[in-house]
């Protein structure tokens, strides 16, 4: 699969012509290049940097810096590819392994499903073996996350007075917000502050 030049991994490109090769950071930089085509390389290099912490040794203050900084992804992309690889690796280390295309590896996001599964309790041991088994195969991701939807129990729609104060809470802002706008009517702001009263009185009801 080539490689899609954007102005990101241009600048890493640049980046590595000052690295020496071979070295931990020019392993990350080089596996940041081929993000698109294998996550799990840059997990394990990331992982590698954020736990020996060799950014501070390249001289940046945090690893969020490092990542937004020379990596040039976002810190909360960043922390889900060391989790999705501290994952495969503490639960199926043999994926890492894979060449990525006789046996593909699993979609970040599918393993970001998967391991949602498996952190959930109320999620059942047999359906998340169903769930482990569809992003191993390679599923749509879409799929997984109908199967992770269908395994967790239905949400308890919240009490009725607990509706009834926030209508309050909301309806008390637009009458405020309706008092403190110049030319609106002052029978609208009336309407507004009795309708705050009208709901208000169903909560003692």
């Amino acid at each position: 699969m080539s490689e899609i030049e954007t102005n990101a991994t241009k600048a890493i490109s640049r980046k590595m012509e000052g690295v020496e090769p071979g070295t931990p950071r020019f392993e990350a930089l080089e596996s940041a290049r081929r993000f698109k085509t294998s996550w799990v390389d840059l997990g394990g290099s990331l992982q590698k940097v954020k736990h020996k912490r060799l950014y501070e040794q390249w001289g940046f203050p945090s690893f969020e810096a490092y990542c937004q900084d020379e990596i040039r992804i976002k810190p909360r992309t960043a922390a889900k590819l060391t989790a999705s690889f501290s994952f495969l690796k503490e639960e199926e280390p043999a994926v890492l392994k894979r060449d990525g295309v006789q046996r593909p590896i699993p979609d970040m996001a599918a393993v970001e499903v998967m391991r949602k599964a498996r952190e959930t309790e109320s999620v059942p041991e047999e359906d998340y073996r169903k769930i482990k088994e569809m992003a191993l195969d390679d599923q749509p991701v879409s799929a997984l996350r109908k199967e992770l939807k269908q395994s967790l129990p239905p949400v308890e729609p919240p009490a009725p007075k607990q509706v009834i104060k926030q209508l309050v809470r909301q309806a008390a802002k637009l009458a405020d917000t309706l008092a403190n706008v110049q030319g609106i009517p002052r029978v609208i702001v009336d309407r507004a502050i009795s309708l705050v009263d009208d709901i208000r009185a169903l909560v003692d009801h």
